[in-house]
């Protein structure tokens, strides 16, 4: 499920272009979405005992996006470990299609309590394993 931003002034750098340290927010935005979509938002993700910290963000930049523009981010989920899971993420413009970033993150499923690793939840196995042709 893709998530929409459109681009505000605090966005932006003095170049009116979207400030780098942005994309992880958008990007943030997006599994969140994909989560509630699956039915897993809100704390401890849905009541199934488990919350997500991001251990790993890689970001490659393709193109600026500016000051008005409406950016899309999809999320992919392209591995299920043990204990995390790693997405893949595209941002494009939506006037014309545009890729501005992509890039992947790895999230890491922990206690609410401990905040310790635990087993990626077997309701997020079956999620992705329904949605991709990921085997999981």
């Amino acid at each position: 499920m893709p998530t929409q931003q459109k681009i505000r002034y605090s966005d932006c750098d003095a170049q009116a272009i979207v400030f780098n340290a942005n994309y992880p927010r958008y990007w943030d935005d997006a599994l969140t979405d994909w989560l509630e979509d699956a039915g897993f938002g809100g704390p401890e993700l849905g009541g199934i005992g488990a919350e997500l910290v991001t251990a790993r963000t890689e970001i490659d930049y393709k193109a600026p996006a500016r000051l008005g523009d409406v950016l899309e981010t999809t999320p992919v989920v392209e591995r299920i470990g043990n204990t995390s899971m790693t997405i893949g993420l595209t941002t494009h413009r939506l006037s014309d299609g545009q890729v501005v970033a992509v890039g992947r993150q790895v999230v890491v499923f922990v206690d609410p309590g401990s905040h310790t690793p635990i087993r990626v939840p077997d309701q997020i196995r079956e999620r992705v394993s329904r949605e991709s042709d990921l085997t999981v």
